[in-house]
């Protein structure tokens, strides 16, 4: 691999060499919407007599290449729209002409952005649940033009689990008003965390993979950087309602910005809510609210301060994946073992509840027009909360539990039961209520269950909700500097500081009719039969009462400290653009444990040991400009990350106790691809491979054999992903226009990991090893083969019309590491059904969809001057994904991570499997004044 990469870098850098210093004019400006004085991203600029068409960037900038000398009539808006038209003429190598000042009404601004929904995935796979209508651009290589590739990958593959290149959600970087809003733990932005404030966080920078990023380094996937300030923000009311039939059924937004005032005051508020008794999925619904509160002020013409403070309080009643036995059982495709029926109301049992606010204070000093410091503070708080039913010496209430299912019967170790088998279906058949939650029967064990614990005399609950509790409480300085060394040369760089603590527990939610639930171990009673000292999760409070709000199970803090500096050069000549960015970081963190486990009496309370890790990044890239449409660019990544906390610590929950010689993971990456940019076609194709290695996975389940729950640790585990991308919109006519998207990526694991297995429940120190034999195996990355046809109308009307036809293909169900192992096939024939059944991976069938999108624009002052000021809109926008109905696209699914050790029989604990939504939709209606 490291060979590939040298020789891509070296082949396409001659290339490039070959044609770097020929000569002809730029034409570069920055263009203001003389409107609300605000730069105007994402706009046409262009040049139509030579067909040389360029989109301005998140500032409003734009350079034209190789322009002829002589006069040109420069058009800034869309063709099919009123643009602004002037005449500019060249007669030296670089033409600046300085600030526009266009007088664009919105729809020639933001008329070329699709009005696309984006479609929430279900709950287990992501935060980010704002499936609304969004008009957000994403910009792309070399410009920030709205790239088809990165549309396509976010609103139509997104809808089957598509992970952009295959990598995790931890290789986006996101920064809001220059501060990283990256999950310190796990590395992933959680776009929730905003959710429902659309109207507000639509002004974002996008750079895709190695390309470099205006606030930080980036990511494998890029970096998405919003900017909030209350002063930059468009000055307006917006007054919007959606319906559609996904997570939520109804969502209210009201928006007011009043821009930057005579006085030097700028002062933006934005409020929302959505909400469902019950979403798609049976047994879900949705509660969530909104706000955003953004104050600016001038204070002179270098200086200025802006607050901004923003939350997302969310409760929402979640789905699981199933078993296909158990989704026949019922009859549907959506089944969810996670509710039943209470009083006459379904009920769910697992519940997340989250509320993360974050307040930004920063300080923008502009000393000159070449020079700009963002300093900023910031601090977040919150909690996020999920239920789940919890148990003690009692039946698992799980109705999809594989005791209860017919196939418990059928894959007995003693011999196939096909008469209980066909009974047990017999029974779900007559009574269907029974494959979801039996609350009445968990609600009747807890009364009748009286019992005298520690002179508390009531009764015992043996089943309760409990709370699985984060807290956090998080600090944060940034500085982000950009200088404009001169007209071909800008500099970048800052830092980014992070501490943060965070409370992890269990609490008891509901007793569920019970008086109160006892803090014991009960695995723990199951291996040591009689010691009253092993069973206790505290033995600081033995045989602790708990009531509902109270904490028990577990109890511990996480601590973490941050840092990273980094630098950008970029730099734009007549031939060639490039880029070196580099970054050196230091995180830490440790375990402070607040409970004394009786198992571990000596490894679980206090502080652990901290870990430290010294980590750096470094990228390059370049361009080479054939002409003002054609581009050949490279780029090039190295570096190290950190492990996870989750990866570190065995068993947080219990006991200090880290992994063994836990090491840095590294990465390299190369990416490259032929660019055109004209004015009726937009066309890439481009190619990547990207090496992750030394990783550390640790999975957590419920062991067969041992009969308790381990920690399965895997070392030394590589991933490598490589493919193709290829994107091309034509414009067929003024306005109609087609665009065809694909992919094929290889996605795949590319080592045989170390493991070793520690118990969670034993005192019994000794550790299980062996060897995963994974390599090869893919990675659950979504579909690895997908593309999209597109059809496009936009009328001089101010309304359009796209349907989409989509096919993917090369899903793979995550696999089971155990499964991989000499132990699971010992005994069994090589290449026989059972060993191939064991061992194969499952690809899910590949599928095939279609969208229709619809949306019109009125500018209501023509229709009624006196009734409406100019700048009155009222946008109309309708979605429906999949109108064809199909409700058998599986999107994803897992191998259940317990195995069938004594039968070797995979379908014991089968599969899990999610599905796509069918027809569903999303109407828009927003008023704009």
């Amino acid at each position: 691999m490291s060979k590939f990469i040298t020789a891509s870098l070296v082949i396409t850098s001659s290339l490039i060499a070959t044609g770097a210093f020929a000569q002809s004019a730029i034409v570069k400006g920055k263009v203001i919407n003389s409107r609300n004085n605000l730069p105007a991203a994402n706009t046409e600029v262009a040049l139509p007599q030579l067909k040389i068409l360029v989109f301005t960037d998140a500032n409003g900038e734009f350079n034209l290449s190789n322009v002829p000398y002589g006069s040109h009539d420069l058009r800034i808006g869309s063709s099919v729209t009123n643009p602004f038209v002037t005449k500019i003429q060249v007669d030296k190598e670089l033409v600046d002409l300085g600030v526009l000042n266009a007088g664009l009404g919105e729809e020639t601004v933001n008329y070329g952005s699709n009005q696309l929904p984006t479609v929430a995935l279900e709950e287990s796979e992501t935060s980010n649940e704002d499936d609304g209508i969004s008009d957000q651009s994403i910009s792309g290589v070399l410009t920030a033009a709205r790239d088809p590739y990165l549309q396509a990958a976010a609103y139509t593959f997104g809808n089957f689990r598509y992970q952009l290149r295959g990598y995790n959600r931890n290789q986006l970087e996101v920064y809001v008003n220059g501060l990283m809003m990256n999950d310190i733990e796990q590395g992933s932005a959680y776009w929730g965390l905003w959710g429902g404030l659309n109207d507000i966080f639509r002004n974002q920078s996008v750079s895709f993979g190695l390309q470099p990023a205006e606030e930080g380094f980036g990511g494998l996937q890029g970096a998405t950087a919003y900017n909030v300030h209350a002063a930059n923000l468009q000055p307006q009311t917006r007054i919007t309602y959606s319906r559609t039939n996904r997570n939520y059924n109804n969502r209210m937004m009201v928006t007011h910005n009043t821009g930057m005032l005579s006085n030097g005051w700028a002062l933006s508020a934005s409020v929302s809510r959505r909400w469902a008794q019950e979403g798609y999925i049976p047994g879900t619904y949705y509660d969530g609210y909104g706000y955003y509160l953004g104050i600016s002020k001038k204070l002179s013409d270098k200086h200025a301060l802006h607050l901004t403070t923003f939350g997302s309080p969310t409760e929402r009643g979640k789905a699981m994946g199933a078993l296909q036995e158990a989704m026949d059982l019922a009859g549907d495709n959506y089944y969810n073992p996670n509710w039943g029926w209470l009083n006459g109301e379904k009920r769910n049992a697992r519940v997340n509840n989250s509320f993360q606010p974050a307040t930004i204070l920063s300080w923008e000093y502009t000393p000159n027009n070449s020079t700009i410091y963002n300093f900023g503070v910031a601090y977040q708080t919150g909690w996020n909360k999920n239920s789940a039913l919890d148990w003690y010496n009692a039946m698992d209430p799980r109705p999809d539990y594989y005791r209860n299912l017919p196939s418990f019967y059928l894959y007995d170790p003693a011999g196939a039961k096909e008469d209980m088998a066909a009974e047990r279906r017999q029974f779900f058949a007559d009574n269907p209520d029974k494959l979801q939650v039996d609350w009445e029967r968990i609600y009747e064990a807890n009364r009748m269950n009286k019992r005298t614990i520690n002179g508390v005399t009531g009764s015992r609950s043996v089943y309760i909700i409990g709370d699985d509790v984060e807290m956090y409480n998080k600090y944060s300085a940034f500085l982000n500097v950009k200088k404009k060394v001169n007209d071909h040369i800008n500099v970048t760089g800052g830092f980014q500081a992070q501490f943060q603590i965070t409370e992890n527990y269990r609490e008891v939610k509901d007793l569920l009719g019970g008086d109160y639930y006892v803090n014991l171990n009960q695995f723990a009673e199951r291996t040591y039969i009689g010691n009253s000292i092993y069973n206790q999760n505290n033995v600081l409070e033995p045989n602790k009462i708990v009531r509902e709000g109270d904490k028990y199970n577990y109890n511990y803090n996480n601590m973490f400290s941050k840092g990273q500096l980094w630098a950008q050069t970029t730099f734009k000549y007549n031939k060639i653009d490039g880029f070196v960015t580099a970054r050196g970081g230091f995180e830490s963190f440790q375990r402070q444990g607040l409970y004394q486990n009786g198992l571990f009496l000596n490894n679980s309370l206090g502080v652990s040991d901290v870990m430290k890790f010294a980590t750096y990044h470094a990228k390059a890239g370049i361009t080479y400009k054939i002409d003002g449409r054609n581009y050949l660019y490279a780029s090039g990544m190295i570096g190290t990350e950190a492990p996870t906390f989750d990866n570190t610590f065995i068993s947080p929950r219990t006991r200090n106790l880290v992994v063994d010689r836990i090491n840095l993971e590294k990465i390299r990456s190369v990416e490259g691809g032929y660019l055109i940019r004209a004015p009726f076609i937009n066309a890439r194709l481009s190619a990547y491979a990207t090496d992750i290695e030394n990783t550390t996975d640790i999975k957590r389940f419920y062991h067969e054999d041992y009969r308790t729950f381990v920690n399965y640790v895997m070392q030394n585990v590589d991933m490598r992903m490589w493919g193709t991308e290829f994107a091309l919109q034509a414009k067929l006519t003024p306005e109609f226009s087609a665009t065809l998207v694909g992919t094929f990526m290889q996605a795949f694991y590319n080592s045989r990991p170390n493991v070793s297995i520690v118990r969670d429940n034993d005192t019994n120190t000794a550790i299980e090893t062996s060897i995963a034999y994974i390599k090869d195996y893919y990675l659950a990355a979504g579909p690895q083969t997908a593309t999209t046809l597109g059809l496009n109308y936009r009328s001089r009307k101010f309304w359009y019309a796209n349907v989409n036809f989509n096919y993917v293909d090369r899903s793979y169900v995550s696999i089971n590491p155990s499964r991989r192992t000499i132990d699971a096939v010992d005994g069994i024939e090589t290449g026989s059904e059972r060993y191939h059944a064991i061992l194969d991976q499952e690809k899910l069938p590949s599928a095939f969809t279609v969208d229709v999108y619809l949306g019109k624009s009125f500018a209501l002052n023509k229709w009624n001057s006196k009734l409406f000021k100019y700048g009155t809109y009222l946008y109309v926008n309708l979605g429906v994904n999949n109108v064809l109905n199909n409700k058998n696209v599986m999107t994803g699914g897992f191998e259940q991570l317990r195995f069938d050790q004594a039968g070797r029989n995979p379908d014991r604990f089968g599969t899990k499997y999610f599905y796509g939504f069918g027809a569903n939709y999303f109407v828009n209606v927003s008023l704009k004044f």
